[in-house]
């Protein structure tokens, strides 16, 4: 018995340190965790300084230490993807070619439909391309690489009126929209900076 107890407490230091070694030390206060789907398949989460750190559970079942700048996406919030923290809605480098990305083309992981509540931006026209899906204020798209970036929009069943904006924080020429864009007129193709719910 002792020498399981004593086992144990060892595995746990080790555990302990094996974590403390995935992210900085930081002797300043510690941030809320930002919002987001990740807390339902990741733990560990530890937040300071506009960073995120956690365990992240991968599609092949293993933890996998990930980190992310949570400032960095805007009211978005973070999710899980396949085992590395991402901001909500957005396709990184290399991911494949639609929102929920590995599968390419399309978005909703490649199975079409549209968002209920929000609005997706598109990189091509007809709804094509690389995807971004907004739920809520965005005042600035470069914040994730998706500024001046969108040829079509398509709007949510019940998301409402959405404004667009030509500069970050809602600036310069704003139009607003409540019907999807298949194609974005020339004078706001790859030309939006913000993009907010009317309220």
């Amino acid at each position: 018995m002792r020498k399981t107890l004593g086992l144990m407490a060892l595995s746990v230091v080790a555990f302990a340190g094996a974590a403390s070694a995935q992210a900085p030390n930081w002797n300043g206060r510690y941030d809320d965790p930002p919002r987001g789907s990740y807390t339902q398949s990741c733990r560990e989460i530890t937040a300071f300084n506009g960073q995120v750190w956690a365990r992240c559970q991968s599609s092949r079942g293993g933890w996998e230490w990930s980190s992310a700048r949570a400032r960095d996406c805007g009211g978005q919030g973070l999710e899980n993807r396949d085992g590395r923290l991402q901001c909500a809605g957005f396709n990184g480098p290399g991911q494949g070619g639609g929102w929920g990305g590995n599968n390419g083309g399309g978005w909703n992981n490649g199975g079409g439909g549209r968002p209920r509540d929000g609005v997706v931006l598109f990189e091509d026209p007809n709804y094509q391309g690389r995807a971004f899906e907004v739920n809520g204020d965005m005042p600035d798209l470069g914040a994730v690489k998706f500024n001046d970036r969108a040829s079509s929009i398509q709007i949510g069943r019940a998301s409402g009126r959405w404004e667009i904006c030509e500069h970050a924080n809602y600036q310069g020429r704003c139009s607003r929209l409540d019907a999807d864009q298949a194609i974005l007129p020339r004078e706001w193709n790859d030309a939006i900076s913000s993009i907010r719910r009317v309220r």
